[in-house]
């Protein structure tokens, strides 16, 4: 099925950003993720692919301060994606490389002028 124009154009903008950030389809399919991102989860885009959501969830083992993974309420990405809502939260993240990084994640919706729903953009910043 192909992708509409607006996930297109929101790939290539996020491209162009140095902020690290990931791009979900509705049904959470990680359908793309820049290079500032890439440092972060430990493999580039064109290593991985695309990822569906268990996939990306086995991959991105995301956690609380106390090492516990994050219940589904407190994940940034799982609020925006099933709620439609934007979130964020400080997180603990385990990427593709085996480090544990301490990230601040804002998931956005994504939306068309029809109202239809596009997916989800997460911004991504290393907190130090």
């Amino acid at each position: 099925m192909p992708r509409p124009v607006e996930l297109i154009l929101a790939r290539q903008w996020c491209a162009l950003l140095t902020t690290p950030v990931l791009l979900f389809e509705p049904d959470g399919t990680l359908v793309y993720f820049n290079e500032a991102a890439a440092a972060l989860l430990g493999r580039t885009y064109g290593e991985s692919g695309g990822m569906s959501r268990p996939e990306w969830q086995a991959a991105f083992r995301m956690e609380d301060g106390l090492g516990e993974t994050l219940a589904k309420g407190e994940n940034p990405l799982a609020q925006a994606l099933d709620q439609g809502v934007p979130a964020q939260a400080q997180i603990a993240m385990r990427g593709m490389d085996g480090q544990l990084r301490v990230l601040q994640v804002t998931s956005v919706p994504l939306g068309s002028l029809s109202q239809t729903k596009l997916g989800v953009m997460a911004l991504l910043h290393e907190v130090r």
